[in-house]
């Protein structure tokens, strides 16, 4: 997906019609990156909205370095960091960052030792079942590629919290998946 310099350029001008076909281009993508974080489709189309509007704001800024750096790209960086912003005002996700229990310093995290087929939107289910804290840590680490440092300054916590969240999600995940997979007579036949 790379929009035309004129249409960002309408949209900088704050053509309505260029907005749409932006808006219509953009979808998808800020779509797939709300349904990460947020578990309700009206918090994920609020998010979404919001984002577009960041978008908007900062189309002056994109166009200035557009010759260095994808239309994408920069759309799920605005995206992502969108949802940071968010997730560090909500006092209650602040409360549950602050994860108790830590690593010992010889555990290593781990990746999952089976793996299984799911289809994205189970997966999508399960990840959407994990604790608000770890879910953003999962979804910054294992999706997005931020590094524990990079998350820790995200999100306000320390790297060692950060990696303790990540263990907690991948145990809870590998959890519910086997659980679904013992549940799911359709998925029996999936195992390697």
């Amino acid at each position: 997906m790379e929009p035309t310099r004129e249409l960002l350029s309408k949209c900088r001008l704050n053509d309505r019609k260029a907005h749409h076909a932006l808006y219509v281009m953009c979808f998808p993508v800020i779509y797939s990156v709300c349904s990460r974080y947020h578990n309700h489709r009206e918090d994920r189309m609020s998010a979404l909205n919001m984002i577009f509007l960041r978008l908007i704001q900062n189309m002056d800024a994109y166009l200035k370095k557009h010759h260095h750096v994808p239309y994408e790209q920069w759309l799920r960086r605005v995206s992502v960091n969108y949802i940071i912003d968010e997730f560090r005002k909500q006092k209650k996700y602040r409360e549950l960052i602050q994860l108790q229990e830590s690593l010992p310093d010889h555990q290593q995290v781990q990746q999952p030792e089976a793996e299984l087929k799911y289809d994205n939107e189970e997966l999508l289910q399960v990840i959407n079942r994990l604790p608000p804290a770890s879910r953003a840590v999962f979804n910054l680490y294992a999706v997005d590629g931020f590094k524990h440092d990079e998350i820790a300054g995200m999100l306000g916590i320390s790297a060692g919290t950060s990696k303790a969240h990540l263990f907690k999600a991948r145990k809870l995940l590998k959890e519910l998946l086997e659980d679904m997979h013992h549940k799911s007579p359709a998925l029996k036949n999936i195992a390697p």
